[in-house]
C-alpha cells in the first residue's frame, strides 16, 4: 500500500522530530533550493538499492511534482520502510527553501 501525505504535514512533522524529510531530485536541484531539514537522497541511488535508512522514523520523499518521490516510496515500502510520497511535491508548497549561493546556505521565500 502507498502512503501519501501533503507537503504542509511531512514539514511540520519533521519539525516534530517525527520523520525524515528526503528530497529524491538530483544533487544540482537539491542545491538550488530544497525544503528545510531535508536530505538529497536522488531517485537513482533509491532504485538501484544503495539507499538503506533506519526503520526508526517515517521517511516523507519529496521531488518536483510528487512522479519521482512516488517511485522511490514505493520501492522502500517494498524493503519494509515506511516511506511517504509528499502529494504534489514542490509545487504545492508555499514556504522558504534553503539553498546553496556561493557555498553559504540561505533562506528564499517561494510562493
Amino acid at each position: 500500500m502507498l502512503n501519501f501525505i501533503s507537503v504542509s504535514d511531512a514539514v511540520r512533522l519533521c519539525y516534530d522530530k517525527k520523520g525524515i524529510l528526503v528530497d529524491v531530485r538530483p544533487e544540482e536541484e537539491y542545491r538550488q533550493g530544497h525544503l528545510p531539514m531535508a536530505e538529497n537522497v536522488p531517485l537513482e541511488r533509491i532504485m538501484q538499492g544503495e539507499y538503506q535508512p533506519g526503520k526508526e522514523k517515517p521517511l516523507y520523499l519529496y521531488c518536483d511534482t510528487g512522479a519521482s518521490s512516488l517511485l522511490a516510496a514505493k520501492k522502500l515500502a517494498e524493503s519494509g520502510v515506511e516511506a511517504y510520497s509528499v502529494a504534489g511535491g514542490l509545487s504545492y508548497y508555499r514556504g522558504y527553501l534553503e539553498k546553496e549561493e556561493e557555498k553559504l546556505w540561505n533562506m528564499v521565500y517561494v510562493d
